[in-house]
């Protein structure tokens, strides 16, 4: 069991941003010492990670629809310390009324992982969307209230006095209206990186009108979490080396998956695609994650040298996973937005063809159809489909996806193998086990492979 401060925050009004207020308060918690631990309420990949700059820690991740319910109390444990504060960030079921497809079931319910987590409720209130649209009934569940968007102090007084009277729900605080501060906002969610002074001056700024004493009450209202380590953590066959690919081209790696690969006791050694030369030494698994291809392509197709060495690590039975744009890397070309074809590494004969819309994302159930060292027959993931992307064969491949239309979701040669979708192996620990388990080399060439 383990007894750890934690609350939800998000919208509850369709179409309203979160993001100036979750950051606020994310930097005004780092002020006064709290120690706060972002985690994101679904596996969908966002354009950047302001946690990053204000914690020098990325953001974890939850989701309902990927995760079960002791997937999701797992990684909220494993990702904050006894010391930190959990905030799980997202939009309340209320927000995303027509905002989703019909299959509900598909996507991630902040609501849910409330439940399963105990987690407290903080809503962001737009004031100026009240101010036009009126005030509804009082949200069901809602413990604290965050507001946005507020003017001065007299809209402040006004706003608090209204839905503290009308909600019966506390107000802890609130930001105010700032034109420059949505500019900074809108920047930030295109994917351009801001510096952390203006996070933290933004923190400033919720400060001097944050009720901490009522978050704090809030947040140590949740019960004590029913989680215990696993022992499948501390019987693996001994530690290994596992080469991940980080730079700037590479950067797309869910946190909570190489915490827990260290856990079982891998041994994580960092390479550059862009400029290292060969992979790093006596490794059992070279990992990719999602990639800026398009921006970095012309400088990953110039690296030969290290193209050499993932085919010769390749040709000798070397286990090699890459997901969802990092999948490209690993094929013989890349058709980018314009028609512009450049040359990959060549260790899957498909090619990647772009879209340009490398936000583009949905919610995707595989099941093995072919058994291999990532996953038996017979077993399923749950990730998300880059849909920027497809892929098409120019040579035989391994389609380890059941279904005609899934064929090319997850595909291989040998012990190279990719996935359209971005899967955390936290959420699927049956796959992540199969990392430590005895495998057998599979050369390339050495097996007829199925076109």
């Amino acid at each position: 069991m383990r007894q750890l401060p934690r609350f939800a925050i998000g919208t509850i009004q369709p179409g309203a941003r979160r993001e100036p207020a979750i950051w606020a308060l994310t930097a005004a918690l780092t002020e006064v010492g709290v120690s706060p631990v972002v985690f994101r309420s679904s596996l969908e990949v966002a354009a950047n990670d302001p946690a990053q700059l204000i914690l020098g820690r990325a953001s974890r991740h939850l989701d309902s629809w990927a995760m079960s319910r002791s997937d999701a109390i797992a990684a909220l444990a494993r990702g904050a310390a006894t010391q930190d504060t959990a905030i799980v960030e997202g939009e309340f079921d209320l927000a995303r009324l027509g905002s989703r497809p019909a299959d509900e079931n598909r996507a991630s319910s902040l609501n849910r992982l409330c439940q399963w987590l105990d987690l407290p409720r903080v809503a962001v209130v737009d004031v100026r969307d009240l101010a036009i649209h009126g005030v509804r009934r009082r949200p069901e569940r809602i413990d604290g209230l965050l507001l946005d968007r507020v003017s001065d102090v007299a809209d402040a007084a006004y706003w608090q006095t209204t839905l503290e009277a009308l909600w019966k729900t506390p107000v802890i605080g609130w930001l105010e209206e700032s034109t420059p501060l949505r500019a900074w906002c809108s920047t930030v969610a295109a994917g351009n990186q801001l510096s952390r002074e203006v996070f933290l001056g933004l923190g400033r700024q919720l400060l001097t009108n944050l009720r901490l004493d009522r978050l704090r009450t809030i947040s140590e209202r949740a019960t004590e979490l029913p989680f215990e380590p696993e022992s499948w953590l501390f019987g693996t066959r001994g530690r290994f080396r596992i080469a991940v690919a980080m730079d700037e081209a590479f950067g797309g790696h869910y946190p909570e998956t190489l915490d827990l690969l260290e856990e079982a006791g891998a041994e994580l050694c960092d390479f550059s695609p862009l400029r290292s030369e060969r992979i790093p030494a006596h490794v059992e698994v070279v990992y990719f994650g999602r990639a800026d291809i398009g921006r970095y392509a012309d400088q990953l197709a110039a690296n030969h040298c290290l193209v050499q060495s993932l085919r010769s690590f390749a040709a000798e039975g070397g286990r090699i996973f890459a997901q969802g744009s990092g999948l490209a890397y690993l094929c013989r070309d890349a058709v980018l937005s314009g028609s512009r074809a450049v040359s990959m590494t060549g260790l899957l004969p498909v090619t990647a063809w772009s879209s340009g819309d490398e936000g583009s994302w949905s919610a995707a159930e595989v099941e093995f159809g072919v058994g291999s060292w990532l996953a038996p027959q017979q077993v399923s993931i749950r990730g998300y489909r880059h849909n920027s992307w497809r892929f098409e064969s120019r040579g035989p491949v391994i389609p380890y996806a059941l279904g005609e239309n899934n064929q090319l979701d997850i595909f291989g040669r040998g012990n190279v193998i990719g996935s359209r979708l971005l899967i955390n192996l936290a959420a699927n620990r049956h796959l992540l086990r199969r990392f430590f388990e005895p495998y057998s080399p599979v050369l390339s060439g050495s097996r007829r492979l199925s076109d």
